[in-house]
């Protein structure tokens, strides 16, 4: 457990357990040669699995208050936060987590540079993907009332269009709603 180590707090450590737990659920189901990607926050736990292995990134938030225009100076392109500007309350923080989300999906997915790579990845003034060089597929999500996830691959003849969602034995899986789907351009 050497990561588990520098973990700091106990809630901490129970997130980093109940993270481990559902990997290890992930990686006894998939068939061998495949790739995961992990991501927890708050006691919720999120792994995206893709065989065969090839670039994958997933991130999970919590919604919580949060100066939203003043990270989006540090994260976001001109256009991102423009449109961050016109919204108000609820409308806001949905729109920066899954921002947040869907660039931190592309730092883990294409081993980007945190933060420093951040604002060159996103959605642009359509609602179109920069993503980085490749063919890559994205999806976003909020999970109940409280949570938003994003999933970025590397997208493979055949990929399903929806990435599918279940639940480790005796957890429960919050109400799952699609906020967007995205697939960049053949480079």
């Amino acid at each position: 457990m050497p990561r588990a180590r520098a973990v700091r707090g106990p809630k901490a450590l129970d997130d980093w357990r109940v993270s481990r737990v559902l990997l290890h659920d992930v990686r006894t189901a998939q068939a061998p040669g495949g790739a995961t990607s992990l991501s927890h926050s708050a006691g919720l736990a999120v792994c995206a699995a893709v065989s065969p292995a090839r670039p994958l990134g997933v991130d999970l938030e919590r919604i919580r208050p949060r100066d939203a225009l003043s990270l989006a100076e540090w994260v976001c392109s001109p256009a991102e936060r423009e449109t961050l500007a016109g919204l108000r309350g609820g409308e806001q923080l949905t729109r920066f987590y899954l921002l947040w989300t869907l660039k931190e999906a592309f730092i883990k997915a294409a081993k980007l540079d945190f933060p420093a790579d951040m604002a060159s990845i996103g959605l642009d003034t359509a609602g179109d993907l920069r993503a980085p060089p490749g063919r890559w597929r994205a999806a976003s999500y909020r999970l109940g009332e409280e949570w938003i996830c994003s999933v970025a691959w590397l997208a493979s003849a055949g990929d399903p269009v929806r990435p599918a969602w279940r639940a480790v034995t005796d957890c429960v899986l919050p109400p799952v709603a699609i906020l967007g789907e995205w697939m960049s351009p053949r480079a």
